[in-house]
């Protein structure tokens, strides 16, 4: 009799370790953190903050599946400190929409050096974000509503077309993206703009008041700046 209740007492405290480890969150694994979308299972469309942390390291494959694009659209993703994507090394695309202007987004810093085959990168509504680390394979960049004051495009031989709305940029230097096709920069602080390193500009978008410096045979369009 005494055996048969050790017995009981046995299983009902392991029982009870398990739920608790359970509870602790020891057994979540990257499935249960990072989801896929269900029609691309290489598009990484949500990620569970309350199991992942406000710190994200995301893998480089979610249980057999590489990640090739990073689509994060919610405004729910302001929890997001800081976001390491050095893994993903199949990366060919990148979409951060906050949405807001208003959050209360803390996220600082995005490096992308580690991505090499990242081609598109889109940042929305990251108002906290102060520096991006781009990678040279990238090709099309769009930014609208930053901290961002300065960018290193030098590297980026491949870049066809640069995007930035909306934040206190002060320069930006071209000189070494000979493919460039499309510049738009509107409501920034940018005085001067020196295009005559880019011979395939086809268009131009920048504020009223900017000088443009250089031969060109791209169309120019100036924009009204909003407050």
């Amino acid at each position: 009799m005494k055996r048969a209740n050790f017995k009981t007492i046995y299983v009902t405290v392991i029982c009870l370790i398990i739920t608790l480890l359970c509870g602790c969150n020891l057994f979540v694994t990257d499935k249960d953190k990072f989801y896929l979308n269900k029609n691309l299972d290489y598009d990484l469309t949500w990620i569970d903050l309350d199991k992942a942390g406000k710190d994200i390291v995301i893998p480089a494959k979610i249980e057999d599946k590489k990640i090739r694009v990073i689509n994060l659209a919610d405004p729910y993703f302001t929890r997001i400190d800081s976001l390491d994507i050095s893994q993903v090394k199949e990366l060919e695309s990148f979409r951060l929409n906050l949405f807001d202007p208003k959050n209360k987004s803390k996220l600082k810093e995005l490096d992308f050096s580690k991505n090499n085959k990242l081609r598109r990168i889109l940042i929305s509504q990251s108002m906290a974000l102060k520096n991006i680390i781009f990678n040279s394979a990238c090709e099309s960049i769009f930014i609208d509503g930053s901290d961002i004051k300065s960018v290193d495009l030098r590297s980026l031989g491949k870049l066809e077309d640069f995007s930035y709305y909306n934040g206190p940029l002060e320069k930006l230097d071209v000189s070494k993206n000979v493919n460039l096709e499309y510049i738009t920069i509107q409501n920034c602080n940018i005085k001067i703009l020196d295009v005559s390193k880019n011979p395939k500009l086809k268009k131009i978008t920048v504020d009223e008041g900017t000088q443009i410096i250089g031969p060109t045979n791209g169309q120019i369009e100036y924009n009204k700046r909003t407050e």
